[in-house]
């Protein structure tokens, strides 16, 4: 009798948890993208530099990564004598090598999975960049040229992620 109230209750079960499981999937790749592109607005704020997020539907990829490399600081010009570089601690007695001032360089690419990128939309998309691809570049105000992402699954459900100018992000599910 217990095997029988257990097998009716997994047949019953399991459409919901496959559904749940299918649903879950387009909800992280969506995320995935509104989180890549929280951190491009945060990491062109923090640093004061313009940041980009590549969207790539060929490679099913999001990367963010710095719009230009930091350049080098600038040398001392007030006539003081600069001081030895600083020492890393871990080296042997004797030995130094200057530390880079310089912060290491911020970029992130993720591979979408289980979903793809089925359509980008860029306001003022500059002309010559494909449509397998777009760049939206977050400027170190936090602003950014509004944007919507289309992701679909393997079973054809399908999330719109739309960003205003200023970096919000509205995440719907199509047909609601």
């Amino acid at each position: 009798m217990v095997l029988a109230i257990l097998g009716i209750s997994t047949i019953v079960a399991m459409p919901s948890l496959v559904k749940s499981i299918r649903g879950n999937r387009l909800r992280v790749g969506a995320r995935t993208i509104v989180m890549a592109g929280n951190y491009a607005r945060t990491m062109a704020i923090l640093r004061n530099q313009e940041m980009t997020l590549t969207l790539d539907k060929g490679a099913n990829t999001v990367a963010v990564a710095p719009l230009h490399a930091v350049p080098p600081p600038l040398p001392s010009d007030r006539g003081f004598q600069d001081s030895p570089p600083p020492t890393d601690p871990t080296l042997s007695a004797g030995a130094s090598e200057p530390v880079s001032s310089a912060p290491p360089p911020v970029t992130l690419t993720r591979q979408l999975d289980s979903v793809r990128i089925e359509a980008i939309q860029v306001e003022h998309r500059k002309s010559g960049i494909s449509d397998e691809s777009a760049v939206v570049i977050y400027q170190s105000n936090g602003r950014c040229n509004p944007y919507e992402v289309r992701v679909r699954d393997e079973f054809g459900s399908v999330m719109v992620i739309t960003v205003d100018a200023v970096a919000s992000p509205k995440v719907r599910k199509e047909g609601e």
